[in-house]
């Protein structure tokens, strides 16, 4: 039993891990091994010295641990010294009887059990081992183990027993204790918490009760209650009401003295010592039964391991047994199997010669009596059987099936006689009588084959209801007795695999089911008789009824198909046994040979693709029918009828093919053997599974066949009539369209591929008459082109055809519709919209537009000031310009929602149906479109509004320097005809009658006048450059006039502060770099100053022109001295010849700069970009 040397060093690992986290290793001595006595688990308890030294740790008895809590001393309960040291001897688990179950709070082994070195205490299993292995019974076994368990149980016993007795005295005898003595132990225990139970609830209520008496009678009854309350504690823990916190509350509860207090704890040590010694007993004697029980666990474990030992070996035997027998036993099969495929090889062959000879027999008859043998007539039924020269087998009609597989035998033999095997035929005798023969097989095999069509039409031709639940419901009346014709195209499919048959069932289907649509004439096909001068209503009514029609086709079909679809599969299937009246029944593989699926394609194929009465005709008739008619509203109409034949057509080919997936296979229970389940009649071979695919694939391709053809013609008639109702659009409005080059109409349109084929309708560019739209004037612009309602037009018929290519091309999810062929049509209808909205509508607008505008003013000059009781001058820009724009920029903005309508979920537009389809090419081809289009808008708009932005800033200057000199060119002012001073050369001395020159107040007027239509035209980042350029060009006409011909005196000094105060005010209506009108305020103190202070305004109080401060750090020194080279006094007249002022020498001469005016002063230096310029190049 002892354990292996690899379980022997684990097992010392995992102690020598747990012993340090005891508490008590740091005590042990230092060459001492680390024994875990908490951790591990002993087998049983010994008598012997050594094995209660190593059971225990050292200096840490059972007692001893108690003792040391409570009075902190290590010794135990009888005074003893602890004992020795454990031996080194080597550790081990106990082998099999370790106890490894048991709960490591209630006893733990920290070494190896004694019995794993001592023979006496090892189980003997005499009883056991006596037994016979294989003979015994399980019960025998389990009687012999608990008999052997009850033996090694009195012989420990014993063993304990003398070993205590010879011990002596000391702690080990005291410690060991008999069997006897364990179960007196067991009971007075049992009986004391018994009792403690009962008396539970009074204990508790006696602790928290006060008692009445001397001190010392208090002090004995409370010490009495407290015991009473610890040893239910201690007995029944899993009482409530009693804790040790309380115990501890109670005992020291009313000791006032220190001696008091002494006292009651030396009785409440004595007291919980007692109780220590009783429990560690009772842990011992707990530990020795659980030895005990292990042991007898373990014998009778062997009695299990020594059952399941022999019904292994029992086990080995048997399949070793079946390995050998059952490779003996399958070559038997095989061999069985091979001669029953002989046998039935045989028997076939002999059946076949008697056949063979019984045809040989009449042929030969026939030849010798000369009359011809009635073999059509014998075999449909003519004659009556008694007059019949051949075999029943023939003549029966019950005998149809072995009558058609012996004919299709006996024309194989007929085949046959050219090969090889054949060849000994040399005698021309035998040659003579095979060839009569054959010639009899195949009249009567034709005869046969017609026999059994004919049946098969006659019961199909009755009709009746399609019931395949069960071969009874075949039988029942008014229904279709598809039994019979199972039994009939199983007998006709030896004939040419039945192609006879299925020829004639798929053109019964045809006149029998679709009457109205396979016959000339019929209400579908409209022809040249209609008549021409019928009413308009009456042909909304024919073309409404007529897609009624179809579409009711299309519904027929479908119902059609999918119930002939139940009968072919319960019908052309070929069940595998041969039986009467429906007794066939079905193999796995029943329909691998797929003829269902031929015969359904042969339907199909009728059915659709015919080319003088299919679907496919007559749709074609239909459109025809249409296209007689030759005005836009039927194009109308025939795209309508697009769209309804494409959706019906999709729901057909959807529904056919998902009938032929699940109803081609027999769903019934017809022919069914009652021992095989359903789910087994669902499994499809290989071949079937094929068969399906491939019956899909004709589908896909009759699908395809139908739409491609539709589809061309539906995308050219569509970009066609998209075409047409946009310019018919603006054909209503009186405008005049382009006619198209011959390279415009030659040009082909690349972004639809080959969607339409080279048949793709590619719309001419047939833009607006340039030279009309000028005549008619703003006002013809915004009442024809630019007309609200004539903007949206063309948007409303994009809508339309983007929904209809939508149904007739699919989205693209789901595997619905081609992807790439949608993504195409969807692209080429916005192509072509982007074409039309921009080169033949908007953009000659927007170029007429700015070409209507006359940057030129007049030339006479205005008679300033403006009366503001009266419209406002436009300054050369007409509001009806503003307007045009804002029409054309709403219109551009509706554009892109209602055709792009990008991020916009479920709004079926462009970049919507786009992105379903994946197409991440065609999606960068529309975005390029997109963007071509709204670039050269906004770069034609940008043109346009240039030019009113240059049409406003003449007529500026026309108001400003015309205007303004005009007005003050008769007054006399002094030398101003000599020194052309302008307007600001006012005398000193003279009143400001206005606020502002009329010139000012005038061009205030009409600019704020004209901010209004630029703001309601305009977006607010255009509106801000826009009005951002015309301040710094009103301000580079003030400058520029001002640098160059005015003079300012300090009165007109004031006036002329006023005038750039009122341009600043509209200049900053909008826009936000204005800084440059900031500057000329500053620079205009130079007119305002006295000469004697001009110095602390140029330079500063320092008087330090390079110190950065007044104007010269502000504006820069040589702007500051040309503008102050404009005041009036800056020159004086002497002789006839200005020369500088003294003042000015002077203040040149403190400041040490020389003056700019001396030489060309560049004007352009002082404009307002600039400024700007060197702004941000400082900046």
């Amino acid at each position: 039993s002892l354990t292996t040397p690899k379980q022997y060093n684990r097992n010392q690992q995992q102690q020598q891990q747990q012993s340090q986290h005891l508490p008590h290793a740091k005590h042990q001595p230092a060459n001492a091994k680390p024994l875990i006595s908490t951790m591990s688990k002993p087998r049983r308890k010994g008598a012997a010295k050594n094995e209660m030294m190593w059971s225990m740790k050292p200096g840490d008895s059972i007692t001893g641990r108690v003792n040391d809590n409570v009075s902190g001393s290590g010794v135990g309960v009888s005074g003893a010294p602890p004992p020795p040291p454990t031996p080194s001897y080597p550790m081990t688990s106990g082998g099999l009887y370790d106890l490894d179950t048991l709960d490591e709070e209630l006893v733990t082994a920290t070494a190896p059990s004694s019995s794993a070195y001592q023979d006496v205490m090892e189980p003997k299993l005499d009883n056991l081992r006596s037994l016979n292995k294989s003979k015994a019974t399980f019960k025998e076994m389990l009687r012999a183990a608990g008999a052997d368990a009850a033996n090694h149980a009195v012989r420990m016993r014993k063993f304990n027993e003398s070993e205590a007795s010879g011990g002596g005295g000391g702690s080990g005898s005291r410690e060991t204790s008999t069997w006897i003595e364990r179960v007196e132990r067991r009971k007075k225990w049992d009986a004391k918490s018994d009792a403690l139970k009962k008396e539970a609830a009074a204990i508790v209520r006696l602790i928290d009760t006060p008692t009445e008496g001397t001190q010392a009678e208090v002090a004995k009854e409370r010490l009495a209650r407290w015991q009473r309350a610890l040893e239910l504690y201690v007995h029944c823990p899993e009482e409530s009401g009693v804790n040790l916190l309380k115990l501890l509350e109670k005992l020291i509860e009313g000791c006032g003295e220190e001696d008091e207090l002494l006292e009651a704890l030396s009785q409440a040590s004595q007291t919980c010592t007692s109780l220590v010694d009783q429990t560690s007993l009772a842990v011992r004697d707990a530990t020795h039964v659980m030895a005990e029980a292990e042991d007898a666990y373990h014998i009778k474990l062997e009695a299990h391991t020594m059952l399941a030992n022999r019904a292994a070996d029992q086990s080995e035997k048997i399949e070793e047994q079946f390995r050998t027998n059952g490779r003996a036993a399958l070559k038997i099969g095989q061999q069985l199997e091979m001669a029953e495929a002989k046998k039935r090889q045989c028997d076939t062959a002999s059946l076949l010669i008697r056949q063979w000879w019984m045809m040989e027999n009449l042929a030969e008859q026939e030849e010798l009596s000369g009359e011809a043998l009635q073999v059509n007539e014998e075999v449909r039924g003519a004659i009556p059987s008694s007059s019949c020269r051949m075999d029943p087998l023939f003549t029966r009609s019950e005998n149809s099936l072995e009558a058609a597989r012996a004919l299709k035998a006996l024309r194989t033999v007929v085949k046959s006689r050219g090969n090889s095997a054949s060849g000994a035929l040399l005698d021309p005798v035998s040659r003579h009588r095979f060839d009569v023969t054959s010639r009899l097989i195949q009249r009567t095999s034709a005869a046969l084959e017609a026999r059994l069509i004919e049946s098969f039409s006659e019961i199909y031709a009755a009709g009746g209801t399609y019931d395949f639940s069960s071969p009874e419901a075949a039988t029942r009346q008014g229904r279709l007795n598809w039994i019979e014709l199972r039994n009939l195209a199983m007998a006709l499919s030896n004939f040419d695999g039945g192609r006879g048959l299925h020829k004639r069932y798929v053109q019964m289907v045809i006149t029998s089911r679709f009457p109205e649509l396979f016959q000339k004439g019929s209400q579908y096909d409209q022809g040249d008789d209609s008549d021409s001068n019928e009413d308009s209503d009456d042909e909304q009514l024919d073309m409404d009824s007529m897609r009624q029609k179809l579409s009711n086709l299309f519904h027929r079909v479908c119902e059609v198909c999918t119930a002939e679809f139940q009968l072919i599969a319960n019908v052309f299937s070929s069940p595998a046994t041969p039986g009467k009246g429906g007794d066939a029944t079905f193999e796995l593989t029943s329909l691998s040979d797929a003829i269902p699926f031929q015969v359904a394609r042969a339907l199909l194929q009728r059915v659709i693709s015919d080319p003088h009465d299919g679907l496919q005709a007559r749709i074609n008739d239909l459109l025809d029918s249409i296209d007689r008619r030759g005005d836009f509203d039927a194009g109308t109409k025939k795209l309508d009828t697009f769209v309804v034949i494409h959706e019906k057509a999709a729901g057909l080919f959807t529904m056919l093919k998902d009938s032929a997936q699940t109803m081609l296979i027999p769903t019934g229970k017809s022919g069914r053997s009652g021992d095989r389940s359903s789910e087994e009649y669902q499994a499809v071979s290989d071949e079937n599974a094929r068969a399906v695919a491939s019956l899909i694939q004709f589908l896909t391709t009759q699908e395809m066949s139908l739409s491609s053809s539709h589809r061309r013609g539906y995308l050219n008639l569509e970009l066609r009539l998209l075409h047409h109702e946009c310019c018919y659009c603006l054909d209503r409005t009186g405008a005049k369209l382009v006619m198209p080059q011959k390279s415009d109409t030659a040009r082909h349109n690349t972004t639809l591929g080959h969607v339409g084929g080279p048949a793709t309708y590619v719309a001419p560019d047939m833009p607006l008459d340039k030279q009309h739209l000028k005549k008619v004037g703003f006002a013809g612009l915004l009442n024809g082109p630019l007309k609200p309602t004539v903007l949206r037009q063309p948007l409303m018929h994009a809508t339309d055809s983007l929904a209809r290519a939508r149904l007739m091309f699919g989205v693209g999810q789901g595997g619905f519709g081609d992807m790439d062929s949608t993504a195409r049509v969807i692209t080429g209808i916005f192509s072509q919209l982007c074409t039309f909205y921009g080169s033949s509508f908007l953009f000659p607008i927007i170029e007429v537009l700015g070409n209507l505008l006359d940057t030129n003013p007049p030339s006479a000059p205005p008679n300033l000031p403006f009366d503001e009781m009266s419209p406002a001058p436009d300054l050369g820009v007409d509001g009806s310009f503003w307007v045009g724009i804002e029409r054309i920029h709403s219109a551009a903005k509706a554009f892109d929602r209602e055709l792009w309508a990008e991020q916009r979920a479920g709004s079926e537009r462009v970049w919507e149906i786009l992105v379903a389809t994946g197409s991440h090419t065609v999606i960068t081809l529309a975005k390029d479109l997109r963007m071509s289009f709204f670039q050269e808008l906004e770069e034609m708009g940008e043109t346009a509004i240039l030019r009113a932005l240059d049409t406003i800033s003449t007529h500026i200057q026309w108001v400003l320097v015309a205007g303004g000199e005009n007005v003050t060119k008769n007054r006399v002012r002094h030398n101003f005809s000599d020194k052309s001073g302008g307007p600001y050369a006012v005398p000193a001395g003279s009143s400001l009658e206005n606020a502002n020159s009329p010139a000012v107040k005038s061009l205030t007027f009409c600019l704020r006048a004209q901010f209004v239509h630029i703001q309601a035209a305009l977006t607010p980042q255009s509106l801000s450059a826009f009005w951002t350029a015309l301040s710094m060009r009103l301000y580079d006409i003030l400058v520029t006039r001002l640098l160059q011909h005015y003079y300012i005196s300090m009165v007109g000094a004031v006036k002329l502060s006023r005038d750039v105060e009122a341009l600043r005010s509209v200049a900053m209506l909008a826009g936000t770099d204005h800084q440059h009108w900031d500057q000329l305020r500053e620079l205009l103190t130079v007119y305002m100053t006295p000469p004697n202070a001009l110095k602390t305004i140029l330079v500063g109080p320092e008087g330090d022109p390079n110190s950065g401060k007044g104007l010269f750090g502000q504006a820069g020194k040589v702007q500051a001295l040309v503008f102050m080279s404009r005041r009036i006094d800056y020159r004086v007249k002497i002789n006839n010849v200005f020369q500088k002022s003294t003042w000015v020498v002077e203040l040149l001469e403190d400041l040490g700069v020389p003056d700019p005016t001396d030489g060309a002063v560049n004007i352009a230096l002082y404009s307002a970009q600039s400024l700007r310029n060197r702004r941000l190049k400082l900046s």
